[in-house]
């Protein structure tokens, strides 16, 4: 159950506009906050302006800018050392260096037919 007066934010990371789009609604529907940005770089200049609440990162590794790189900057801050970090992307896992994996907290998901019901339970869980 979602907490009304709390939710859960989820940012997410996504240059292929309809995915982007399918995520947002997706998580929106499970009472979500949500802010979308097409590329890393718009990504992390928000951040390090606004310093928003994250719970969830949905990162693109192949992302125009930073790619996968974000889920590492964003643990680099303090205040998302507990941010949920979901790679999703078209990469197989031997076609990346899955050290990135390593860290607590941290998922991938392979984009294939499907796998956005994958993403949001792993949004949802604890």
């Amino acid at each position: 159950m979602v907490n009304e007066e709390n939710p859960k934010v989820v940012l997410i990371v996504e240059d292929e506009d309809t995915i982007r789009k399918i995520l947002a609604i997706e998580c929106k529907n499970k009472g979500f906050e949500v802010i979308e940005f097409k590329d890393s770089a718009a990504a992390m200049t928000h951040i390090e302006r606004k310093k928003p609440k994250i719970d969830v990162a949905i990162v693109d590794l192949m992302n125009l800018g930073y790619g996968g790189n974000l889920g590492q900057y964003i643990k680099n801050y303090p205040e998302y050392k507990n941010t949920k970090v979901i790679y999703y992307s078209a990469l197989t896992e031997k076609q990346f260096n899955t050290s990135i994996l390593d860290v607590p907290d941290t998922y991938y998901v392979n984009k294939v037919p499907g796998s956005i019901k994958k993403v949001i339970e792993i949004v949802e869980k604890k």
